[in-house]
């Protein structure tokens, strides 16, 4: 009998142990995979305090992975850049090397278990129909049944947890969002100053933001193209994008791809009742946002240290099982609904068009020194203006 079985050991599961182990308490990771490997992400990592609070935030700064302090924004060959406002760096991480981070820093706890190529395959509840463990099949094809007080599903998107528990969908898009693909490449030729860089081109939206080993993390996001072809013909659509964008093309004359392409096809975003009788969901179990909204690491890990706040809670008795979870979806609905509302919003700004003389109205802004001045003078009326639209 552990005090928590977590069915996940990615970036919301491995940081919910390494919170849950800090505090003594007996945790159970199972995971289907042999080591944390390749994940879609845009590999943008804003927050500082909560991995410094898990014990990674020097690994991290030392990868080798450089601090992006700015923003640079290309709407078809118009940009505007500027320093970050919202956090004072992001660093870009590959996933292998931060989903390792944190679970070595959930496994330092001696509490802390990790069962790897393990499946879920069902949950076990007890006689008053409480989730009390998870029934899973090994490699060997060996099954067995795992007990907890309180069980986790950090599984992601698709998340069997959810499913198996009957987690209502509290919000959710059709199938419908563009597909994502990205590659890691090196031998880009970097911005002076790092930057994560965007690029709205047509109806297609082109992430890039370097990462550690020198290299850039390339994020395609388009509904013209295929995952299902083979990688040799999924690289050549890659590069025959990045090539149309003419203001980043000149930077990739010696590119070489050196990861991927990997992705996902079009994919609904979605916010699901995040817990229940005995249970409880984190990560994209819980929430699931499109990547073009790019805080999907941060969320996870940031929201697997409020469960882990509100599960020590009702561990030591000090609030109920309902009192702690409600507290838990209020600061999860808190961050992650803001996120998503913005998050559509931007999706659906890829398919209005920008007319000839809206193109050039932004040129004229981009090149003429005294209307920047002028924009930056009037930028409460134009901000008001563009949120009320």
């Amino acid at each position: 009998m552990y005090d928590f079985v977590i069915a996940g050991a990615r970036c919301a599961g491995a940081s919910l142990a390494g919170f849950l182990g800090r505090q003594g308490y007996r945790v159970l990771l199972i995971d289907k995979y042999a080591s944390p490997g390749p994940a879609l992400s845009t590999h943008i990592i804003g927050e500082t305090g909560v991995y410094e609070r898990l014990g990674i935030l020097d690994k991290m700064e030392n990868s080798g992975a450089p601090a992006i302090t700015r923003m640079r924004v290309d709407l078809n060959g118009s940009v505007f850049e500027s320093d970050l406002v919202v956090t004072s760096r992001v660093i870009g991480l590959r996933r292998e090397l931060l989903d390792r981070y944190l679970l070595d820093s959930a496994l330092s706890h001696p509490s802390v278990t990790l069962l790897t190529e393990t499946r879920v395959i069902g949950p076990l509840l007890d006689g008053d129909g409480r989730a009390s463990g998870f029934r899973c099949a090994h490699k060997d094809g060996t099954v067995r049944n795992y007990y907890g007080q309180v069980v986790i599903g950090a599984d992601g998107a698709r998340s069997l947890t959810a499913r198996l528990l009957g987690a209502r969908q509290l919000e959710g898009t059709p199938l419908n969002h563009c597909a994502v693909t990205y590659v890691y490449a090196s031998q880009i030729e970097p911005l002076a100053l790092p930057a994560v860089e965007w690029y709205w081109k047509d109806d297609s939206v082109v992430l890039c933001n370097p990462i550690d080993r020198s290299m850039h993390c390339i994020a395609l996001m388009t509904d013209r193209i295929r995952l299902s072809g083979d990688k040799d013909s999924l690289n050549s659509l890659i590069r025959e994008k990045l090539q149309g964008i003419r203001t980043l093309a000149p930077r990739l004359r010696r590119m070489r791809v050196e990861g991927g392409p990997r992705g996902i096809g079009p994919l609904g975003s979605h916010i699901r009742q995040c817990y229940g009788d005995g249970w409880a969901l984190v990560g994209d179990a819980a929430a699931y946002l499109h990547p073009i909204a790019g805080v999907g690491i941060d969320n996870a890990v940031c929201c697997a240290e409020y469960l882990a706040q509100e599960l020590s809670e009702y561990k030591e008795g000090r609030k109920t099982w309902q009192e702690a979870m409600t507290s838990y979806e209020e600061k999860l609905h808190g961050r992650v609904r803001p996120q998503y509302e913005h998050s559509l919003v931007t999706l659906r700004r890829r398919f209005e068009p920008l007319s000839d003389e809206g193109e050039e109205r932004l040129r004229m802004l981009c090149t003429f020194p005294g209307l920047v001045k002028e924009l930056g003078g009037r930028s409460e009326n134009v901000m008001a203006l563009l949120t009320r639209s």
